[in-house]
């Protein structure tokens, strides 16, 4: 057992390697945006400036050398004062100066929680209606009728504010987990460094919609199972339990977290000593029992509420999930793989009757996969081509929905219009752009020294394997660089232990010595 572990582990790392050498070498040769004005999510690329990135990324690196010399980086609470702090500041900063409404998906939810909170059920119990289709949203829902039962309806700068914290508990989240993976107090304080070039992430906290929002549940899931599997306290196991259901309430893509704790979970079990303990493997059964519970239960004790509250006999089943899978492997004229509404449509077509759309659906699948085998290298490229436009988009769509949220105002504020489409979106483009290298460098150097080593540890496994899960199903699924976004974050405590292995190199060395 002790082997096949082993075995899996690094056939994990080494995929998650080869799949970051694939976005490190893209994002060293181009880059997209996206352009100002436009409704939908259309990444363009360009060349990217290869002389001048790489000239930034050195530097990057050399600044990193420099507080290594001065001694910065041995005092740890500091550089994690100044990551929360820049967190605060730059995500106030946009929620108060751009004063961002829901769009697309969010604003069509935010009319639903409005409904709801008057009685009018009917997006629920019409057929047609969004819940009719999208039932999964209850849970979002659920939490929007509570923020208006505590807020008011419509105070968008409350759920900011909520989403901020969800921020700042994921920041410090990571901080804690670098800590528990290295016990480094340099590798923890260039992540703490690191956690200022996350605008990708913390553009979002204008997004009200439930990507954020269960960000730090998640987190909180994957610290508690982290301090569980190394100090095997059940309180911890609980916890976890608890936190990850919320999560997935909240956000149902938050399953794959779900998937990765259970796995880590299971090969906690396995020892290196290849025996495992009656009390131990009883504890982790328990504990990997109670998640599941406890996140099927949360979903049920929704469902249940609106059947009450609608006297429907039973939630509407939703489009399929195959649906979303036909669409994730279709050729678009946006981009392949992405939304192009093909789950509505088919829906639609016909008559909103399940078991006839799970059929269109897999017949589509199957017309596709044939087209691939006729044509191996264009099916190739298709799959290739779609995880780079997810995985190595520096901004994550998240300038593009920063203009979007913008739009609401008759008077928008200079300082909205300088980060949205002026001077300032180009910087905070630039820096996105930059630090994409910089952390896949890092990645690629720290999953490396596992596959040299060919030793990795059960708790670094676990973001590990969210990461793999993660790429894994947005290959299939419908594509976006926003669901990236979710992954990458878990990324950027690895990178930081990449730039410290660069920093103890020799070259390094000889370099802090003179």
């Amino acid at each position: 057992m002790v082997n096949i572990k082993k075995a899996f582990n690094l056939i994990v790392v080494l995929c998650l390697f080869v799949a970051s050498l694939l976005v490190l070498g893209t994002s060293i040769v181009t880059t997209i945006y996206y352009d100002y004005g436009v409704d939908v999510d259309f990444p363009h690329y360009q060349k990217e400036n290869v002389l001048l990135l790489l000239l930034l990324v050195t530097g990057v690196v050399f600044v990193f050398a420099l507080f290594k010399k001065i001694g910065v980086l041995e005092k740890n609470k500091g550089a994690l004062v100044f990551g929360i702090v820049f967190c605060l500041a730059y995500c106030l900063l946009l929620i108060l100066s751009i004063r961002p409404y829901p769009v697309n998906d969010s604003k069509t939810l935010d009319d639903i929680i409005g409904q709801f909170m008057v009685e009018n059920y009917s997006s629920l119990t019409e057929k047609g209606g969004y819940l009719f289709i999208w039932p999964f949203q209850l849970g979002y829902v659920a939490f929007g009728q509570l923020m208006s039962s505590i807020f008011g309806i419509g105070n968008y700068l409350a759920w900011d504010l909520v989403q901020l914290l969800s921020v700042v508990i994921t920041v410090y989240l990571l901080y804690q987990l670098t800590w528990e993976f290295f016990g480094d107090r340099q590798v923890c304080s260039i992540m703490a460094f690191l956690s200022a070039g996350m605008l990708f992430f913390y553009n979002y906290v204008t997004y009200i919609y439930g990507d954020i929002l269960s960000m730090a549940p998640q987190t909180i899931a994957l610290f508690l199972v982290v301090l569980y599997m190394k100090r095997k306290r059940v309180i911890y196991g609980f916890g976890a339990g608890v936190a990850i259901a919320v999560a997935v309430m909240l956000k149902t893509n938050c399953e794959i977290a779900l998937i990765a704790l259970v796995m880590a979970l299971l090969l906690d079990l396995i020892p290196q000593s290849g025996k495992t303990e009656p009390g131990s493997l009883i504890k982790g059964a328990i504990i990997m029992l109670v998640m599941v519970v406890l996140t099927f239960s949360a979903k049920s004790a929704v469902d249940a509420y609106y059947c009450g509250v609608t006297d429907l006999d039973e939630i509407p089943g939703g489009s399929p999930s195959v649906s979303h899978i036909a669409m994730g492997l279709q050729e678009s004229e946006l981009e392949d793989g992405w939304y192009n509404g093909y789950n509505y449509q088919v829906f639609e077509e016909n008559d909103y009757d399940i078991e006839a759309t799970k059929a269109a659906a897999i017949a589509n699948i199957k017309e596709t996969l044939a087209g691939f085998v006729k044509r191996p290298l264009h099916g190739g490229r298709f799959l290739l081509r779609k995880f780079l436009t997810q995985w190595a988009d520096p901004v994550c769509v998240s300038t593009h929905n920063l203009d979007l949220v913008n739009r609401h105002h008759e008077n928008t504020t200079a300082i909205a219009d300088s980060i949205v489409s002026g001077g300032g979106s180009g910087l905070i483009s630039q820096v996105m752009n930059v630090y994409m290298t910089v952390c896949y460098l890092g990645v690629a150097i720290y999953l490396f020294g596992i596959l040299k080593k060919k030793e990795v540890s059960d708790s670094e496994m676990l973001l590990l394997i969210l990461i793999f899960g993660g790429i894994v199903f947005h290959e299939f699924w419908e594509g976006s660089s926003r669901y990236a976004m979710r992954y990458y974050v878990y990324w950027v405590p690895f990178a930081a232990k990449g730039i410290s292995m660069i920093l103890e190199s020799r070259i390094f060395r000889k370099f802090l010595k003179k």
